[in-house]
């Protein structure tokens, strides 16, 4: 199976502001991995170990790094544990969703009744009511905007998703719904996604293998069972005893 993404001896570096020398903060060290298409590859490990910065640097959005990033795909996207930040809370909910339909220049140029057959058909896929587009942002649910942020991002025909901890916000019912739905648009488009998360009991639920990250460094990776089972790192050994999860 062909890869999707390639990621080779990635060192990534943080300009530190708090030195005047303008020394550079190593972030990411030497992080190598490679991701199938159409896999769900999870990423897990505490908070401000390098996981949202091992994201941007894959989305272009982190320029001082060496190493190399090969992403086989033209315009990956990214659902965010807080879609309301990246909802614009000014506009209605169609709008919101119509704007990359919009946006399309060329051959892939849209009439309005394209787009808005695509909005209907997307919001159908993550189980809103097309009604939903009067709404504004803040009249949502936390699941339902997640919703929406997952329908846009799928609507920019990317077949590269990076969910960052996704539904560490809900609770444990809008999870599971969240959880089923991602796997269920994985099963019927095809896409790739780097799930990263805190939490390994939702990476069993949601990921074909994972990678476990501690202060910039991947540990180990592979198969979900195999390394739930047998935890090569001491910390992967500690993540799993303080989620109850035995080895």
């Amino acid at each position: 199976m062909e890869h999707i993404l390639e990621v080779d001896n990635l060192n990534v570096y943080y300009k530190n502001k708090g030195r005047k020398d303008n020394a550079l903060q190593h972030v990411l060290h030497d992080v190598s991995f490679c991701m199938k298409k159409g896999e769900i590859l999870g990423l897990v490990g505490e908070s401000g170990c390098g996981k949202t910065t091992l994201a941007k640097a894959i989305l272009g959005m982190q320029k001082r790094f060496d190493g190399s990033i090969k992403l086989d795909c033209d315009n990956p996207q990214m659902v965010f544990q807080d879609p309301y930040g990246s909802l614009n809370p000014s506009k209605k909910i169609g709008w919101i969703l119509e704007e990359p339909l919009r946006m399309k220049k060329g051959d892939k140029k849209l009439t309005r009744e394209q787009w808005t057959k695509r909005v209907d058909e997307m919001l159908e896929k993550v189980g809103l009511d097309v009604r939903v587009k009067e709404h504004y942002p803040s009249e949502l649910s936390g699941g339902q905007r997640q919703r929406i942020a997952i329908a846009a991002a799928l609507l920019c025909d990317t077949t590269f998703l990076i969910a960052d901890e996704p539904v560490s916000a809900l609770d444990v019912t809008i999870q599971a719904q969240i959880i089923k739905l991602l796997l269920k648009l994985q099963q019927e488009l095809g896409i790739s996604i780097l799930f990263i998360s805190h939490d390994l009991r939702v990476v069993y639920q949601m990921c074909d293998r994972v990678m476990i990250m501690q202060k910039g460094v991947i540990l180990e990776q592979g198969e979900v069972e195999e390394i739930y089972q047998n935890p090569k790192s001491e910390y992967t050994q500690l993540l799993l005893e303080a989620a109850n999860i035995s080895a």
